[in-house]
Order: C-alpha cells, then structure tokens, then sequence
C-alpha cells in the first residue's frame, strides 16, 4: 500500500471596486477634519509635548536602530497600545491590519501571504518570523506560526516590525517577501507583575501570569505563562460530506495551547527561553487519499506542535566604537499527528486504524556581526552565521495493525557571510548595499544582493529606490518526506526571488505620515508538490501598488488606511495565483471617549475575490471588528470588550489540494471580555 501524505504534505459581501475607494475615501476625509500642528509649530511645543511625540524606529531592517525614513526597505510597525486599543489576539490578526498582508486559515493552521503571494497550505516559509532576531521558522517545513502555535503570548510583544522586501542579504534563508521582527516586552519597563484573563465566544479562554523587574544591581527578567482553551464551532457544515453525517462536523473544533517566556539580563548578556505546545482537533477530514480516507467526524483526527527555542546574547560596545553582537542558540520542534483511516478492502488486517505522523528537527547554532562607522560616511556591518540542523526525523506509520511507511533521520547545516555598507554620499542622499554568500548541505551555495538608494530632498520628503534578490532553500519535509522515493527529491534548487520597489514616503506635519510605493517580484523554482514528489516547475510574477496613510496625535487619535492592487500570475499560461487578492483595502481607527483612559476602536479590512485550486473563487469579503478599552479606570486594572465580524458576514478561505474542499468556511460573529491587573 502507498504511504500516506499526511499533514507534511499540506502542512458576506460581494467585492465592488469603486465601495473600496468610498470606503477609504471617507476614512481619509475623517482623518483630516482632526487637524493638527505642522513642523513650523514644533518650536512653540513644551517639553512634555516634544516627549509625548511618536518617533517610529526599526531595528531588524539594517540590524540596527534607525528611523523609518532611513531604513532601506517598506516598513510598518505596530505597537503594543495597538494591539490592546484593537484587541488582537494573535500575532496573525495583528498582521492582517498591515499593508499588502493576507492571513488565511483552514482551520488547522494560519498561512500568511505577502503582496499577493499566499499559496495554500505552503505553511507561510517565504516570511522569515524573528523575536528579538533570533529565527522562529523551523528546519522541518520552514513554518511562521502567527496563530496559537505561536511562541508569545500578544500581551508580551512591545512592537512587530514588519519589513516588507526580500532580506536574505543580512538573514539567510526564509526572508523571501520580508522579515516579521517581534520585540518583547522587558522586565524593567513591565515593572511588577500582571494577571490577565480573558473570555469569549465558543467557551473560549486565556490567562496569563506575568512578572518582570530590574534589580538595584543591574539584573533584569521577565517571566511568564500563558495558557488558551477553545471548545470551537460546535457545528461546521461540510457540503462535500453530506452523503458521511449529513456533512456536519459535530464538536471537532476545539483546541489548547501553553507556552511561556523567560529573560534574563545582565550587563552585556541577554538569555532568552521559549516554550509552546498546541492541540488542535481537525474538522475538515484534511489530508485524505482514495487509497487511505480519513475517517469523516472522528474525534480521534488531532494534531500537536511543539516549539521551543534558547538563545544567548551578547551584546557590546567597545571604546574605539566597534559594535559586536554575538549569539548562540538552540531549536526544538515537533509535530504529531493522528489520522483515524479506513483503508481498502484488500487491505490485510483490520480496516479501521489510526496513521501516525511524527516530524521532529533540532538545531544549533550561532551568529556574529561587527559593526563601526568610518569616517563620518560608511556604516560598515560585517557578519557570518552557522546552523546545524542535528536532528531531521519523519515517521509515518499505522499503530495498529502496525505498518510503517516512513522512518528517516537525516541532517544538515547551513553557513552564511555577509556584508553591509551604508554609505552617506550627501547629507540627504544614502547608499545601504550589502551581499551574503550561503552554503547549505542539500542544494549547494547562492549569492543574494541587495541595494537601496534613499533620497531626501526636502525635509518631509523621502524616496526610496530599492533592489533585492532572496532564497528559501527545500527544507525537510520537501526534501525527505518521500524518501527513498523519489530520489529527485534531492536534487531540489532554492526558491529566488528577485525584487524591485519604488517608494515615495511624505511627513504631512508631525503627526501623519503617508506613502506610495510601486513593486514587481519575479519568482523562479518555485517548489510545486507533485504526483512524483516535490519539484522545481513553476515561475511566477506579483507587481502592483500600494498606498498607505498613518495619524497619531497627542489627543489619543489614531488611525491607519491602506490600499494594495496586487496582480499575481503564473508566467506559464498569465494565470492568476490562487488565494490572491487583486485589491485589499484596510482601515482601522482609534479615539479617545473619555479623557485617555477609554478608547473605542473599528478595524474594516476589504478584499476582493480569490481563485481557487479547481473550484469556484471565494467572494470578497467586508469584516468589520470592533473595540472598547479603558486603561486604569482602576488602579492598576485595564479592560475591553471586542467584537469581531461585527457585521456576521459569511465568507471562505481557499484551501490547499490536500482538502476535499476548495474552500474552507470561517466564522462569523465572535465576542471577547478582557481584563488585566497589574500590581
């Protein structure tokens, strides 16, 4: 009998054009019947005022510190007060409010997209996810988790950077379309401990328990534990079943996860520890074969993930104004999987069993980077990086009667240099170039470049010429799963992409912000997964524009809009890539009720149909989510209530071609209460 392919393998409002640009049309006018000082007041301004202003920094775009005007990419970041005024709940629903980005789920997984690339069920490995720099995407299946199988609790992230662009210069493999840097809380800023407690829709529960200080002798830590419960949607209805249950799913959504966080600091050195494990009931009969169909509304079908990671930092600098910046690390993830199967009739042994997938990797690993500036003009930002992956296992096999289809324990490693020169030709023009040269076990070496021209000729004003190539390298899974056969399988090439982006950036007093930018990536070897295994077939192109605007004021109002048109096509037949949106509109909005200590917030989020893999596309979308927050109506005590699909509109997902479906159905209307105490 054929091995199965598992989970390793995939791992209402009708869109009108002319409604988004009302939409964001109205949200715009509204942000500029608020007013607002321009830079000939910022003299007249006090001291508390000049201290209370927002000044946006970023550090993973040149890996180091810089304003957003300076960085040599397409930025956005969010902040902590963000996340509480809109009441996100995981990194993924943070990230849906940035431009260009799409966050899609089948129920198992969430997948995150960039610009219009979000191919279904490829677990997101062409976004590099860092907290505090240090790599998330695993060495098994390259996965971002942005959902619960993500490594933080929200409430523990002081800002996400999201620098959109390829990275691969300064991060390797993974930063494909861009970098998601996660910046934790510290122990000093959160000064004591918290308890926070949440409840909602579908008994639907989180706690955590927080404490963080600095020590009168320099020390400083932060620990922290998080837990999440959800019984799920009691009731999914899967047409494409109806002849198995009726196609209801009854009491096959729920799920669990833990994790935890700890910091300790020191002078120079940094530790960091993470922990997360998740279960997740499956709904949606995934992964199923004509030979091996999983068993339809068995409460037997489940996954687990188990991520955990160590690092160690150090971080100094010396006299003659050298910067050195050292770590050391380790990396743990598992995934286990539970698939209740009736196999066929001429299957020797009872019909009825249960396949297990187990995939396991563990890694160490290092990095160094030096940095100075010289004479007055070069940023120079020299680095190398080394990972080995010491343990890549995949097993597959039935428990009983037992059979075994998979069994494999591999290796491999990765090496990289890089160089950066940022290079201040005049005071309102810079040059940031930089290469790095990767070697990798399975594949060979590749060469990335990158370059950005960053002009400024007037005060407000900035324009960005950007150019970058990036890779993502086959990982485990798609090199191994089907080992031995085929053996092909290792003669996989990375993934490249080759980017190109013009931005214009504009400061409209000192409270707003807007942006332009017009982008074109061209994608070679995408890695296609086949009838005969994984192979290199396809070439794709994504090009488009995006438009973004951003307000924050003193008063406590702030809003952000955006626009993107993405067109996205397969090179071979002009075809347009499935699960991509050609226009994606966002707006979110937050004002103070009462002095500054109860806000009200609206996120709408518009998207315009998405192709499917061989069924019909999913209609556009309208969601419309909703938040009041008050902050220290008590002392110490902040609470909100969030509604989110306020407008209960029905709406799908596309799903990947290990689904019988070809599209998933998501959730509508969902209410949360919050509180957090702090003492």
């Amino acid at each position: 009998m054929e091995r199965k392919r598992t989970r390793s393998a995939l791992k209402h409002c009708p869109f009108p054009g002319h409604a988004l640009a009302a939409v964001l049309a109205v949200g715009l006018s509204g942000f500029t019947t608020w007013g607002g000082p321009g830079l000939s007041e910022l003299k007249e301004l006090s001291l508390e005022s000049l201290a209370s202003l927002r000044v946006d920094t970023v550090v993973g775009a040149a890996k180091h510190e810089q304003k957003l005007r300076d960085a040599p990419a397409n930025v956005t970041v969010l902040t902590r007060e963000e996340v509480q005024l809109h009441g996100w709940r995981t990194l993924g629903e943070a990230l849906r409010s940035v431009p260009g980005l799409v966050v899609t789920h089948d129920r198992s997984y969430s997948f995150l997209g960039v610009r219009g690339f979000n191919r279904p069920g490829d677990y997101s490995g062409r976004t590099l996810i860092t907290v505090n720099g240090h790599r998330l995407n695993d060495a098994m299946f390259d996965s971002t988790s942005v959902d619960r199988d993500f490594i933080l609790d929200i409430d523990l992230i002081e800002r996400i950077e999201v620098i959109r662009g390829p990275g691969s210069t300064l991060y390797g493999n993974n930063a494909f379309f861009g970098i998601v840097n996660v910046v934790t809380r510290r122990g000093a800023t959160m000064g004591g401990a918290e308890v926070s407690g949440s409840y909602g829709t579908f008994d639907t529960y989180t706690g955590r328990l927080s404490y963080g200080t600095r020590l009168t002798n320099g020390v400083e830590f932060l620990f922290s534990g998080s837990v999440y419960g959800s019984d799920g949607n009691p009731r999914l209805s899967f047409p494409e079943f109806s002849h198995l249950d009726n196609g209801i799913a009854r009491n096959m959504d729920d799920g669990w996860s833990r994790s935890a966080l700890g910091q300790v600091s020191w002078k120079a050195l940094t530790l960091e520890v993470g922990y997360v494990d998740r279960f997740k009931r499956v709904p949606t009969l995934a992964y199923t074969l004509p030979e091996s169909p999983i068993i339809f509304n068995d409460r037997r079908f489940r996954i687990y993930d188990d991520r955990a990671f160590a690092s160690l930092k150090l971080e100094h600098t010396f006299e003659d104004d050298w910067k050195l910046m050292a770590r050391v690390y380790y990396d743990y993830y598992r995934y286990d999987g539970y698939y209740p199967s009736d196999y066929e009739p001429d299957v020797e042994g009872n019909p009825s069993t249960v396949n297990f997938d187990l995939d396991r990797s563990q890694s160490f690993g290092g990095e160094i980077q030096v940095s100075r500036e010289i004479y007055d003009k070069h940023l120079l930002t020299l680095g190398a990086e080394a990972r080995y992956d010491f343990d890549l296992t995949l097993i597959n096999r039935d428990l009983a009667p037992a059979a075994t289809y998979l069994n494999t324990q591999q290796d491999g490693y990765f090496a990289g240099l890089f160089l950066q020169d940022e290079f201040r030709i005049l005071p309102e023009l810079t040059l940031t170039a930089g290469l790095r040269y990767d070697y990798y076990a399975v594949g060979g070496e590749t060469l990335n470049p990158r370059a950005a021209l960053i002009y400024r000729p007037w005060d407000p004003g900035t324009w960005k010429l950007l150019y970058g190539e990036a890779y993502r390298a086959p990982n485990a899974s798609e090199n191994y799963y089907d080992w031995p056969t085929p053996p092909s399988s290792l003669g996989l090439e990375p993934e490249t992409v080759r980017s190109y982006e013009i931005i214009y950036e504009h400061e409209l007093g000192r409270t707003w912000r807007a942006s332009a930018a017009v982008f074109r990536n061209e994608l070679k070897n995408l890695i296609t997964d086949s009838e005969d295994g994984f192979a290199n077939m396809e070439t794709a192109t994504a090009q488009g524009v995006e438009l973004g605007l951003t307000a924050f004021y003193e008063s406590g109002i702030q809003g952000r809009a955006s626009y993107t048109f993405a067109d996205a096509y397969d090179d071979s037949d002009s075809s347009r890539l499935a699960n991509s949106p050609e226009h994606l509109g966002k707006l979110n909005i937050a004002v103070p009720i009462w002095r500054k200590k109860v806000f009200a917030s609206a996120e709408l989020q518009i998207m315009s149909r998405r192709k499917t893999l061989g069924g019909p596309p999913v209609n556009g979308l309208c969601l419309l989510n909703t938040t009041l927050f008050s902050r220290e109506l008590l002392p110490g005590l902040d609470a909100s209530v969030s509604v989110y699909n306020l407008l209960d509109t029905r709406y799908s997902d596309p799903a990947s071609m290990e689904f019988v479906q070809r599209s998933l159905r998501q959730d509508g209307r969902q209410l949360r209460c919050k509180l957090t105490w702090r003492f």
